[in-house]
């Protein structure tokens, strides 16, 4: 056994004098005194353990009770009625129209022929909202110069000539220099050639506007950028233009940036603000705000319900409702300042004739239906189309099938999942413990191999929850949930082929498969029922209920919602009046809760670490004295050494 001090410093050099192994002995005393600390550190090792076999229980609840009683879970969620009561839609041609049953759907056949698909509002810009690229020419004589356009991601440099023209008394004649500067595109070196050459035909346009050189686009091309090389290229100063000019504005400039790249005007108020409202929203933004920011900002609010986007081909804006059908879904005002204006549309009247919303319109089985969406549901049916039918497209049939094996099939997972917990409950609660195995100590741990602590380990925790009563409550009542009849419904589980086999299968559930199926066919609303009815006296259910108004749930509520209201009596993380959470939570806790650290295991774990401390302390002190003693002893029996010697001495005189 190690010494209590091993972690201590000093150095004790004992049974010199006495020749006693010191040390031993010290460690035969102390391993005495250890004793009461050893049992309890047992103790606290085996409060930690069951701590983590009721974890171990709580995940396995918590996983059980997500897969099917999670209603974000849709694929296996069976607390809806869809679940219990679904069908397989198939469409004749799914190019025009899909469907999907309801609970509420009844089996059949469905004509239908869709008219016309659910269009949005949309105000978009008159025209293109971005200023072409100007330049005032102020130097004509661009022999040896260059300039460099980016169109549509494609670089070239586009060398220049001289296109001074002088008029009859010796002076440069502005118009012709003009002329000649941009040229006719065929025959002569000008820009609308030397682009032609450069970019193709027609991609290109360079014009007089008013005394200004223009730079424009066309025939299906879409962005131009100039750009100032590292030589060569002062043309492009001469003809007035700055580097980084585009055709384009840029969405990650700020407002007060694009005021000068807009074709309409842009003002803001005294604060340096505009202020607008969309479908009565107001928004206010900073002529530094960017406008990437206020589309974002935009599109982001649910009240206002549009979506605000800028077309880099057409050079628009646009704002969409995200509301389809017919109506008044997009209401702009300008409040404060230019904003709508500015990006080239009227908000008194927003939405021109071929931009307005239109209604969802289908022919099903003769009668006319008007929808705003292009999906919606029709007794129980959810249609939605996808391609309104020409005059010569026949009508599409809708077969609505009940598909009995889905719920087969869902059924048959909950039954799996039940079984695994039914297995888990009933090996914890039936191992047997072995009481000569006890945690391993340090010491004891020193002396073995790995796989010999693993092996030992697992004997240990073998029967940790053996007849636990906590566990054996969860496991009795989820038992009794799922055996007890449904109050009003005229079936129960046995009666359509989910029984247990034997009293010793503690539960466990078997399928027949061919009377399940047929109940589902011959009686889908009494299986449905017996499952997910909801309780009419006490439909939510609450872990403040009284006694009474918990009986009369349970007597009226489906043995799913039975189910759920126990795991939540467990393993719910929200308080109760009382300030308590679910009674596992509330006996171990679970990792990532509060009750992690404050369950009463865990106070229970912090009393032994408080005690162990305590005993450990008094533990050093009493090796210590020890110690202390035996060195006391070496003292003495060196004085008894010393006169010894010196009576020997004496004597040898005489």
């Amino acid at each position: 056994m190690n010494s209590i001090n091993s972690n201590y410093s000093n150095m004790r050099l004992v049974g010199l004098a006495s020749g006693l192994d010191t040390d031993s002995i010290i460690q035969q005393l102390m391993y005495a005194e250890r004793m009461p600390m050893t049992k309890l550190e047992q103790q606290r090792t085996e409060t930690q353990w069951k701590q983590e076999a009721y974890r171990d229980f709580t995940n396995a609840l918590r996983g059980f009770k997500e897969k099917f009683f999670d209603i974000t879970k849709q694929s296996s969620y069976l607390l809806s009625e869809n679940s219990f009561k679904t069908f397989s839609a198939i469409s004749s041609s799914n190019e025009y129209i899909t469907a999907r049953g309801t609970a509420t759907a009844q089996a059949g056949n469905y004509s239908v022929k869709v008219e016309q698909l659910a269009t949005a509002d949309r105000a978009v810009s008159e025209k293109g909202v971005s200023k072409n690229i100007t330049g005032d020419v102020t130097n004509f004589d661009l022999e040896g110069e260059s300039m460099v356009l980016i169109l549509d991601g494609v670089t070239r440099e586009i060398r220049m000539s001289d296109y001074t023209r002088l008029d009859g008394e010796g002076n440069i004649d502005y118009e012709k220099s003009m002329e000649a500067l941009i040229g006719d595109g065929e025959t002569d070196n000008g820009l609308q050639r030397l682009v032609n050459d450069a970019f193709g035909e027609g991609k290109i346009m360079v014009s007089d506007n008013a005394g200004q050189l223009q730079l424009s686009t066309g025939n299906g091309a879409t962005q131009l950028t100039t750009v100032y090389g590292s030589e060569g290229t002062e043309g492009l100063k001469s003809l007035g233009i700055s580097q980084g000019d585009s055709n384009r504005i840029s969405t990650d400039s700020t407002l007060l940036g694009l005021a000068n790249k807009l074709e309409g005007e842009f003002n803001f108020n005294e604060e340096g603000n505009v202020s607008f409202e969309i479908n009565g929203e107001e928004f206010t933004f900073s002529q530094n705000d960017t406008m990437s920011n206020v589309m974002e900002t935009i599109n982001d609010n649910a009240k206002a319900n549009v979506n605000m986007r800028y077309d880099e081909i057409t050079d628009t804006f646009s704002i969409t409702a995200k509301q389809t059908g017919a109506g008044d879904n997009v209401r702009l005002n300008e409040t404060s300042g230019s904003f709508f204006s500015a990006i080239g549309i009227d908000s008194e009247n927003p939405i021109s004739a071929e931009n307005q919303g239109t209604d969802a319109i289908a022919v099903i089985d003769g009668v006319r239906v008007a929808r705003s969406s292009n999906t919606f549901t029709v007794n129980g049916v959810e249609f939605t189309l996808r391609k309104a039918h020409t005059a010569s497209n026949p009508d599409d049939t809708i077969t609505l099938e009940q598909d009995i094996d889905g719920v087969y099939d869902l059924i048959e997972s909950f039954v799996e999942e039940y079984n695994n917990i039914v297995d888990k409950f009933t090996t914890t609660l039936s191992e047997k413990y072995d009481r000569s195995y006890k945690p391993l100590s340090d010491d004891e741990k020193a002396d073995m191999t790995e796989d010999q602590i693993e092996k030992w380990e697992q004997r240990a925790k073998s029967g940790i929850l053996r007849n636990d009563s906590l566990l054996e409550d969860i496991q009795r009542n989820m038992r009794m949930a799922l055996m007890d009849t449904v109050e009003g419904v005229g079936m129960s589980l046995s009666s359509i082929g989910i029984s247990s086999k034997s009293y010793m299968d503690r539960g466990k559930l078997y399928i027949d498969e061919t009377k399940l199926k047929d109940a589902i066919r011959q009686r889908p609303d009494e299986v449905k029922n017996m499952f997910i009815q909801r309780s009419e006296s006490t439909p939510v259910y609450d872990r403040d209920l009284t006694p009474a108004q918990r009986n009369d749930r349970y007597k009226e509520q489906g043995l799913l919602f039975r189910l759920s209201d126990i795991l939540d009596d467990n393993i719910s993380t929200l308080r109760n009046d009382d300030g308590k959470k679910g009674i596992l939570l509330e006996r171990a806790g679970m990792v990532g809760d509060l009750s992690e650290f404050n369950s009463a295991l865990s106070k229970e774990i912090n009393d032994y670490d408080t005690r162990i401390g305590e005993m450990l302390t008094k533990l050093v002190q009493k090796e210590s004295n020890y110690y202390n003693q035996f060195t006391r002893l070496e003292t003495y029996i060196n004085q008894m050494n010393s006169q010894m010697s010196w009576l020997t001495s004496q004597l040898g005189g005489m």
